[in-house]
Parts: structure tokens; sequence; C-alpha cells
């Protein structure tokens, strides 16, 4: 380690270094990357489940949960995450990116006739 690093709070970056050049033992870690919370074998695992059915039974989360070591609150949460993220990507193919609009009609009292506006979902922006 650096010597003028010595007796002085490790930053970000040093603390960063430290981690991959001594990563914690096998007993603790198994080394599998873990992106969004959960590794990468538990979120194909549970992929693949959602292609075959996106409604789970408490049957079907306590094998999801025996295969992922996952908690069924955990699975439970995913699915109806990815359901709603489905949803929204349906909405945004279907109505494209958002765009401005006209109002038609007057809905209150205090907006004026033929005023632009966002559409009321929300579509990633690539």
């Amino acid at each position: 380690m650096n010597e003028s690093k010595r007796g002085k709070e490790l930053g970000a970056v040093e603390k960063y270094r430290l981690r991959r050049k001594y990563p914690p033992p096998r007993s603790i870690w198994d080394g599998q990357e873990t992106i969004y919370s959960f590794k990468e074998n538990s979120r194909k695992y549970l992929k693949q489940f959602y292609k075959q059915n996106q409604y789970p039974t408490l049957d079907q989360k306590k094998e999801i949960s025996r295969a992922t070591d996952l908690e069924i609150v955990q699975i439970s949460n995913w699915f109806k995450n990815r359901r709603q993220r489905d949803k929204t990507r349906m909405e945004c193919a279907q109505y494209g990116r958002p765009q401005m609009v006209q109002l038609q009609t007057l809905a209150y009292s205090n907006l004026p006739l033929n005023m632009n506006i966002s559409m009321p979902y929300s579509c990633k922006m690539e």
C-alpha cells in the first residue's frame, strides 16, 4: 500500500481496489457476481419459469425458493415487478415514445385550451 495512505482513512477507490485484490473467502462468498441483488443463476431460473407461468402458485414459489435460495417474498416481488415492467413495455410499444399531445377538451378550469402536455405513461428514452 502507498506510504502516504498509511494512517489515513481509505477512499472509495482504494476500498474497491482492495476488495478486488482480496475477495472474501469461499465460506462467505461463492464468487458469483450479484447483479440486481440476485445471482445470475437465480435470475435465469426466474426468467425461465416466468416464460412458462407469470402467476406461480404458492407451491411453485416454494419450489423456486428451494432452487434459487431466495425468500418467497423476494420471488413474489420479482414476479410482480416483472409483470409491471412487461406491461409498461407493452404500453410503450403500443403508443410509441412519449410525445406531446394537445388537449381536446378543457379538463380543469385553470388550464387553457390546446395546452401541450406529456403522455401520462413513462417509456424509456433511448
